[in-house]
């Protein structure tokens, strides 16, 4: 019990004392939303946000109002099959920018190596971790297709979530191990990921139901503010309060995982004295 509060304090206290470090991260995932606005920004550049047809269409009537402020259905498949290309495309590079970054911010969080250092060292080992996290993702949809068939489409979603959710969390305590044991090689991390998380059970589960319930109450605290609200300036700087709120509870879950490989690292190597240890190590 004494374990788990030192890692659960001792995380807090690093992600709001280094808060700085999320900065890039969270900077580059802006960017990257930014330039994905193009459609809109394009549309009101062609003064389609001004066409006078555009009450017409929101009262749910005028085919030619449709046509004039979208243009042919063929245009308007291709530029949201763009667009859609455009996003999974920018959702990979956000990706290989958190596999870049994580590895500084852990370094940082654990006062291993300096913050692009960190970077450096384990931005490969990061992106094949990820790779490997995706494969194990075909087995979450197998499982949820035979519960589906068994509990139905709700009971398919459920098995579903816990399941993403379990490989997420082993994906952070791998990342975290990486960083803590200087080991790069993505199957060994995801083995010593799970000895960590088997050896913690209960800790580890319970920090990942909390990260899970924030994230949960920062959504519903952003759709209670946000829904009042008609200015769109406002609105914007919400949504992105609440991004930079979302991106520091997903940090101080990787932090908890760093402070769990941690102890279990010090309590591994001196043997019947490790709990002592560990307590001091977090």
């Amino acid at each position: 019990m004494q374990l788990f509060l030192n890692v659960l304090v001792q995380g807090w206290r690093v992600t709001l004392r280094r808060w700085r470090v999320a900065l890039p991260l969270y900077l580059t995932g802006l960017l990257l939303g930014l330039v994905q606005t193009w459609p809109l920004l394009r549309a009101a550049g062609a003064g389609a946000l001004s066409n006078p047809f555009l009450g017409e269409l929101a009262g749910g009537g005028g085919d030619a109002a449709i046509d004039l402020l979208l243009g042919s259905p063929t245009a308007v498949a291709q530029t949201v099959g763009i667009w859609v290309f455009v996003a999974l495309l920018f959702g990979l590079l956000f990706g290989l920018a958190y596999n870049f970054f994580a590895g500084g911010i852990l370094s940082v969080y654990t006062g291993t190596r300096p913050f692009w250092a960190g970077c450096r060292r384990t931005f490969w080992a990061f992106t094949g971790l990820g790779i490997l996290l995706l494969l194990l993702l075909l087995p979450v949809a197998l499982a949820a297709a035979l519960a589906g068939l068994a509990l139905g489409p709700i009971g398919a979603a459920i098995v579903a979530l816990i399941l993403i959710q379990l490989v997420n969390l082993l994906g952070e305590y791998a990342r975290a191990v990486a960083v803590v044991r200087d080991r790069r090689s993505p199957l060994a991390l995801l083995g010593m990921a799970a000895g960590v998380v088997r050896r913690n059970l209960g800790g580890v589960l319970a920090l990942a139901l909390l990260g899970l319930l924030l994230h949960v109450a920062l959504t519903l605290l952003y759709r209670v503010v946000a829904s009042p609200i008609r200015a769109t300036v406002v609105v914007v700087l919400w949504q992105q309060l609440v991004a930079l709120a979302w991106l520091w509870v997903k940090l101080l879950r990787l932090a908890w995982a760093a402070g769990y490989a941690r102890a279990d690292g010090a309590a591994r190597d001196v043997g019947p004295a490790g709990e002592a240890a560990a307590m001091a190590a977090v």
